[in-house]
């Protein structure tokens, strides 16, 4: 059990650890480095989802040792924090989003115009004057 559980809190301190680039990542705005975040993010909870898994089968939800146990409460710290930073995050990934979506719609609005815009071509008048 208390395998699983440092197991636990070494997975989400990796979490923690990532989550804390991103910050970085944000203002740069560099979209390959971005999907790199991402999919590193999905890898290490996907780890945990597993290791979670054991653990709610292994654990005795009504031992009140483990309950009160160190390592048990440091997991659930982490899982706390874990879940801030997702109140805190999810808000600023959602509106720079927002914005991303209307900076391009105005350049598909702006490519539309200047498709739809065309000179007409300059035609020639030619005069005829009258003698006399």
């Amino acid at each position: 059990m208390e395998t699983c559980l440092k197991k636990s809190i070494e997975q989400y301190r990796k979490i923690i650890a990532h989550a804390g680039q991103l910050d970085g990542l944000l203002l740069k705005s560099d979209p390959d480095e971005l999907q790199n975040y991402t999919a590193r993010l999905q890898e290490l909870q996907d780890e945990a989802g597993l290791n979670d898994r054991v653990f709610l089968e292994v654990f005795p939800r009504n031992s009140t040792y483990w309950q009160d146990h160190p390592l048990f409460l440091e997991r659930s710290h982490l899982l706390e924090k874990i879940v801030e930073l997702n109140h805190l995050l999810l808000p600023r990934i959602r509106g720079m989003m927002a914005v991303t979506a209307d900076e391009l719609s105005q350049i598909r609005g702006g490519r539309v115009a200047v498709a739809g815009y065309h000179q007409a071509p300059v035609q020639r008048r030619q005069f005829v004057r009258g003698v006399g």
